[in-house]
């Protein structure tokens, strides 16, 4: 039973801890899916770990919501939710479960606090320290935004404040080049860097990105989250560079351009989109770019991951089982006494 001073806490308790099932179970079906289809492409990858993503915060409300107005109506908690069929123990984890969801709400001060200013920092970036640029790359710009079938208006800008291009905004998406990628790079080197930027703006990956973010602060502490993240935020990067190559540049001049970004790169790229990419991918991408095929190897990580998920999902759902099966023996017997109960009231009864 739930006591309804606590049953927001209990709800969110509750919530939190069968995230790491159901996130767990997205995880493995997500490498059964990528590892059934091998020639996924990465646009198609990141998008299948968006809605991965996207549908484990949604559980993730779901069960709050449900938790949460059962256990304030009645004070029991819905079927599907993972609950220990042990009385003792999950006696306990009714009583932990408060405390444990206070620690979850002040530590969730950190990733929000986080969240802010990151935010504030893509506002402070797209609105001071900007220059016109040259008008050949506005129009370049223009055209290439139009061949892709970008409706938007494309604003490009150098920028004071970053070290490497950047494109932020979605209803009105914004380029910024640092004056050091202009003076340090070609002009075709420059046109492959700008046609990745539209790319992502291609891709919505700005609006994308805020919505991540948003996830991974509500669950900041997921494994599986923070997986989906890495997953996304390198086939993204991996599906921009392919669009470059479509357009025919030098794969080779492209990779250049791209280290001799990461050189100078010390944006926060948690809510922009960077040129470059993160630096743990960079030497995969440049590998894919030039075309060096790495022999597939056995994954530790990976592996280590599935494995971590199944164990999560097996070990959770199988508590959510015997808690069903104890629920219904609960019933059963409920029944059964019930029956026997009419029973000897009819016996007795004046005339039987």
């Amino acid at each position: 039973m739930i006591g309804g001073q606590t049953s927001f806490l209990q709800a969110l308790g509750w919530a939190v801890l069968n995230s790491l099932w159901q996130m767990a179970l997205l995880w493995v079906l997500f490498q059964l899916i990528t590892a059934v289809f091998r020639n996924t492409r990465s646009s198609q990858k990141s998008l299948l770990a968006v809605l991965m993503l996207f549908g484990g915060f949604s559980w993730f409300i779901y069960t709050f919501i449900s938790v949460y107005s059962q256990a304030s109506a009645n004070g029991t908690i819905p079927p599907g939710i993972a609950t220990v069929s042990i009385p003792d123990v999950n006696n306990w984890i009714q009583k932990i479960l408060p405390i444990a969801s206070v620690i979850y709400l002040l530590l969730l001060a950190v990733p929000v606090s986080r969240f802010i200013r990151n935010y504030r920092y893509v506002q402070v970036i797209r609105r001071y320290g900007l220059n016109k640029i040259d008008v050949k790359w506005r129009v370049f710009v223009q055209q290439v935004a139009a061949q892709m079938g970008i409706r938007k208006p494309v604003h490009i800008w150098v920028s004071e404040l970053i070290t490497s291009p950047v494109t932020v905004g979605f209803l009105k998406p914004v380029i910024l080049m640092p004056m050091a990628a202009i003076n340090n790079l070609s002009m075709q080197q420059m046109e492959s860097v700008l046609l990745h930027e539209l790319s992502h703006i291609r891709r919505h990956d700005y609006i994308l990105n805020l919505l991540i973010n948003l996830v991974q602060t509500f669950l900041y502490f997921n494994p599986f989250v923070k997986a989906f993240v890495r997953i996304v935020e390198k086939e993204r990067e991996k599906s921009c560079d392919e669009t470059v190559l479509q357009f025919q540049y030098n794969s080779y001049e492209y990779a250049t351009a791209l280290l001799t970004l990461e050189k100078n790169n010390k944006t926060d790229q948690s809510f922009v989109l960077a040129g470059s990419g993160h630096c743990y991918d960079l030497l995969q991408r440049i590998e894919a770019i030039v075309g060096v095929k790495r022999k597939k190897r056995f994954t530790l990580n990976k592996f280590a991951g599935v494995i971590a998920g199944l164990i999560c999902m097996i070990t959770i759902n199988a508590l959510v089982i015997a808690n069903n099966r104890t629920k219904e023996n609960k019933r059963t017997v409920a029944t059964r006494t019930r029956i026997h109960t009419q029973s000897d009231l009819s016996r007795h009864e004046p005339g039987s």
